[in-house]
């Protein structure tokens, strides 16, 4: 697990550093930009140039143009021809770059004026350019001369390409740390080198796209600068074997979860057979699927592990589905199940009668965000132990939330928080980040497994089957979203290495899944 911190979180982290701890903040400075250095020199030196390499550093008056100063000391130390510049008012010069320059003229490195380089310096000048203009404080459009600065520094790495390195200390410049939205300008890094700990604005999109590799360098602002204030937001990046609980080995199938998969209708198989075999490939001890009658021989023919259930549209099925309720340890409810009557006597059913650990997705979830009466039994469903779990792609939370779109991904890491909260379940908001909260949790869960290829008809489908699978575990309903969202794209990773981005479709994903649980 690793932490991804706001700008607010980190200047605190960094404050207890230097004012609890006692760490001055000079030395913090000396670490972190010996780390951006050591970075900049193993790309130089995997390019075995035989000529006087040329540096240009861009620094603001703030505290990481004070790390640019420094970086700048360091790279002239090490035989690179340096040229610096601040941009912004001196007057507001912080007191540790004030330090930084005042040693750099020692070094014979005085700055330039962001004028003159712009005016007469062409790309062809510098191999390596360190951006170190704002770092993680800033929160209001770029402008004047730092949005010339960043569009010069983008043309520059534009024309040269891979000749020139663009390193930006901390977080790309016009990058907003707290979310990754672009303020209006940013610059586009081949490396970003950050310290201790991940930024919000790194991992978001689209300041993931402009981060470039992002390097997580120790200077010394360890967890215990948390002083028991842990930051709100984390991921996963570790091995799944590490995360996933082992199988009893006196286990049988009815321990390893007997999951009632309600899908399908009958105009759509393919939701109802790629949850069901997703769930069965997960782990699933039993598999029965309550679906349309019309998908019988497809299930039959595909999928003969799962137990089959049929209804027809003329029949009452409360009975049929009342006596698979009472087999079900959870429910996976809503794929493909339609919106209409028969899909709202399914979720109201459901909702009203289940008494287990239930996923709620799709077709369901539509109904339900339409419905006052089935919100309401969805609100209160989780009340009592149950597990509920919810996983609305953005437009279904959309709907869910009653928001516009737009304006759901903009806060992304704040609405997936108040709906939990107001239907006290987990939320799990699926986009190219997706993010999971829980009304009992203070943490959120950001997800940074899959890919765009992963953007293709069926993929919720295979993730609420894997959920239903997971709901076996002797995990909270929080812990189990967040594994099953980090497996699936994990699943999906090898998926678009195996068949491409392009290429992939929602079963590969399930491929992808077996390939990787074959390793547990």
């Amino acid at each position: 697990m690793r932490y991804a911190v706001n700008s607010q979180e980190m200047k605190v982290y960094d404050r207890n550093t230097s004012e609890y701890f006692g760490v001055p903040s000079i030395v913090l400075m000396e670490r972190a930009s010996l780390k951006a250095s050591e970075n900049i020199f193993k790309w130089l030196g995997a390019r075995h140039l035989d000529r006087k390499v040329r540096a240009l550093v861009v620094c603001g008056v703030g505290n990481n143009g004070g790390d640019g100063a420094c970086i700048a000391r360091l790279l002239k130390q090490k035989g690179i021809k340096v040229s610096i510049c601040v941009i912004g008012d001196y007057t507001k010069c912080s007191d540790l770059l004030l330090q930084q320059l005042k040693i750099l003229e020692k070094y014979s490195v005085t700055p330039d004026t962001f004028s003159n380089i712009r005016d007469n310096k062409s790309p062809a000048e510098w191999d390596i350019i360190v951006d170190a203009m704002f770092g993680i404080g800033l929160s209001r459009p770029v402008s004047g001369d730092y949005a010339d600065a960043v569009k010069y520094i983008n043309s520059c790495k534009a024309e040269r390409e891979s000749d020139l390195l663009v390193a930006s200390v901390d977080i790309p410049s016009g990058i907003n740390a707290d979310n990754g939205k672009v303020m209006e300008n940013a610059v586009r890094a081949d490396m970003t080198i950050t310290f201790n700990q991940v930024k919000l604005g790194h991992i978001l999109y689209p300041g993931c796209e402009y981060t470039g590799k992002l390097l997580v360098e120790d200077v010394g602002i360890t967890e215990d600068s948390f002083l028991s204030k842990e930051p709100g937001a984390f991921y996963y990046d570790e091995d799944i074997r590490e995360l996933l609980p082992e199988r009893v080995l006196d286990g049988n199938k009815g321990t390893n979860g007997k999951v009632l998969i309600i899908a399908g209708s009958k105009d759509i198989s393919g939701a109802c057979l790629l949850a069901a075999n997703a769930c069965m490939k997960a782990g699933a001890g039993m598999v029965k699927i309550f679906t349309a009658f019309e998908n019988a021989e497809v299930m039959k023919s595909l999928l003969p592990e799962a137990m089959l259930v049929t209804y027809e549209d003329f029949e009452p099925f409360n009975d049929k589905l009342r006596l698979c309720f009472e087999w079900a340890s959870a429910v996976v409810l809503g794929p493909g199940i339609g919106t209409t009557q028969s899909g709202y006597e399914l979720t109201r059913q459901t909702l009203e009668e289940y008494t287990g650990n239930l996923v709620v997705d799709a077709d369901a979830l539509n109904l339900i965000a339409g419905d006052h009466e089935l919100r309401d039994l969805l609100s209160n469903y989780a009340r009592s132990s149950r597990k509920l779990v919810i996983t609305p792609h953005l437009g279904e939370f959309a709907r869910l939330f009653d928001r516009d779109i737009r304006d759901c991904k903009e806060h992304i890491l704040e609405y997936p928080r108040e709906l939990a909260s107001n239907l006290h379940c987990t939320v799990v908001c699926k986009d190219a980040r997706t993010v999971i909260a829980d009304s009992k949790e203070k943490k959120i869960y950001i997800n940074m497994s899959g890919n765009d290829g992963m953007a293709t008809a069926g993929s919720g489908d295979v993730l609420a089957g894997i959920m239903g699978a997971f709901m076996a575990f002797g995990k909270t309903s929080f812990e189990i979203a967040c594994l099953a969202v980090y497996l699936h794209g994990l699943s999906g990773d090898k998926a678009a290495e195996d068949k491409g981005k392009h290429s992939m479709v929602a079963s590969d994903i399930i491929l992808g899944m077996e390939d990787i649980l074959r390793q547990i």
